[in-house]
């Protein structure tokens, strides 16, 4: 393995495409999930599909229903050695550290695996908790090999970007926060630029608000803030509507268009998904088209304004 930190290392794991490297890996937030009728069967059939078609990177989550046990059956039909495994656990303040430390060591056994790259942080109740007592437990187990890297995937970007600072972490994870309509990461981008941390940023089609109806699911009749980005994203969607281009090519591009971010993740739970994800890759926008989207997104004054979470 690369010795040189994760932002070298994850590079070995970017998606290759007939030789063409591509910093994108799979989001697995849809798998072992009853209420999407998922089974373990018909994940490993789309794991090992996106497998034979060049991804590497794979993330997961102890809180995506049973989403570890289907990446562990997939991990036990391939050479370890040859992907990126990462996965989070969350720090609750009921069940708190015991609760952590039970995840964490289940998560072996679960994703049939002796030891996993990335160990994350995901959306603790408190950052003191995580600094105190979960930073340090993690630490002790990369010292020992059971992890090679910690990372901080909270929905606080002022927890995130504390985490940095402070010096203990490998890697953040931006959910929801650098896409088309929002950009509230961007700082948090920029220190870890300048700390050599990891940047890895996470759903990029917002919950499906930029692939869908507006009026329909979790967004329909938004108010506040929630509902001035539902209408931005309409705005969004009739530029690259009226260009030609495809939304989900432009917000997959938008992430891989910019350097500082290290790995981008998109969700890919069916061949659908899947196909759709290699199309967007293989159909650049134009220098011209970008201009257009960039001119948009400056008309937007709430555009780097970010939502507030628990610190």
């Amino acid at each position: 393995m690369d010795d040189k930190g994760i932002k070298q290392d994850i590079k070995n794991f970017y998606w290759d495409y007939c030789g063409r490297k591509t910093a994108i890996g799979v989001g697995c937030s849809g798998y072992g999930r009853k209420e999407f009728l998922r089974n373990i069967e018909t994940d490993l059939s789309v794991l090992m599909k996106c497998y034979e078609s060049g991804f590497r990177y794979f993330d997961t989550s102890r809180s995506y229903g049973d989403s570890e046990l289907s990446v562990g059956k997939f991990i036990s039909e391939i050479d370890r050695k040859t992907i990126f495994l990462a996965t989070k656990s969350s720090v609750r303040q009921s069940g708190g550290v015991k609760f952590f430390k039970r995840n964490f060591y289940e998560s072996f056994d679960r994703l049939n695996t002796d030891y996993i790259d990335l160990f994350q942080i995901h959306d603790s109740d408190s950052y003191d908790i995580c600094m105190d007592e979960v930073i340090p437990f993690l630490s002790e187990r990369k010292k020992e090999g059971m992890i090679r890297y910690i990372g901080f995937a909270t929905r606080s970007l002022t927890a995130q970007s504390q985490a940095i600072v402070d010096g203990h972490i490998d890697s953040v994870l931006s959910y929801l926060d650098y896409n088309l309509i929002k950009t509230s990461a961007l700082s948090v981008m920029e220190l870890a630029k300048r700390y050599s941390v990891c940047f890895i940023n996470a759903s990029v089609l917002l919950f499906g608000l930029l692939k869908n109806d507006i009026n329909e699911g979790r967004y329909k009749n938004s108010r506040g803030l929630a509902g001035k980005r539902s209408e931005f994203a309409k705005k969004m969607k009739d530029l690259c509507q009226s260009m030609g281009v495809d939304i989900i090519d432009a917000a997959i591009q938008y992430s891989l268009l910019n350097p500082d971010v290290d790995i981008t993740l998109n969700g890919i739970k069916s061949l659908d998904n899947l196909e759709s994800t290699i199309n967007a890759i293989k159909q650049p926008l134009f220098p011209e088209q970008w201009a257009a989207v960039f001119d948009l997104q400056r008309t937007c004054e709430n555009i780097n304004i970010p939502d507030e979470f628990n610190y």
